[in-house]
C-alpha cells in the first residue's frame, strides 16, 4: 500500500511539474514608426504550428513553453524574433521592410524584370 501511495505521489509531482513549464503570455504589436497597433500579425512558436494572430487592437494571447522562440511576421514588415523568458507580457515593435517593388513584374505567363518587359 505504501508503494502505491508513493507512486501516486510521484506521478502527481511529475504532472504538476510538466504543466508548470507552459505559461500564458500576452502582448501588443505596434508599428515602430507611429506606435499604432497592427492587426493580423502572425505570432508563431518557431518550429511548430502553435500560434495565433493579433486582434484589431494588435493584442495577442498564447500559451507557450519557456525558452521557446516566438516569430512575429506580417507582409511588408520585418520579422521579429523574441525568446520567451519568465515574463508574461511581450510588447513588440515592428518596422517596415523596404522592398524594390518596381524591379519585378508578375505577368500572366510568369515573372519578368521590368527592364525586359516591352508590352503595355
Amino acid at each position: 500500500m505504501k508503494k502505491l501511495l508513493l507512486i501516486g505521489l510521484v506521478l502527481c509531482v511529475v504532472v504538476f511539474t510538466a504543466s508548470a513549464q507552459t505559461k500564458q503570455i500576452t502582448g501588443k504589436v505596434t508599428s515602430k514608426d507611429d506606435g499604432a497597433p497592427i492587426p493580423g500579425v502572425s505570432v508563431v512558436v518557431s518550429g511548430t504550428s502553435t500560434g495565433t494572430i493579433t486582434d484589431a487592437d494588435g493584442k495577442f494571447t498564447l500559451t507557450v513553453p519557456e525558452n521557446e522562440l516566438l516569430l512575429f511576421s506580417f507582409v511588408g514588415l520585418k520579422t521579429v524574433e523574441v525568446t520567451v523568458t519568465s515574463a508574461t507580457i511581450y510588447n513588440v515593435e515592428m518596422e517596415q521592410e523596404i522592398i524594390g517593388m518596381d524591379e519585378v513584374m508578375v505577368v500572366a505567363y510568369g515573372i519578368a524584370k521590368k527592364e525586359s518587359f516591352t508590352g503595355s
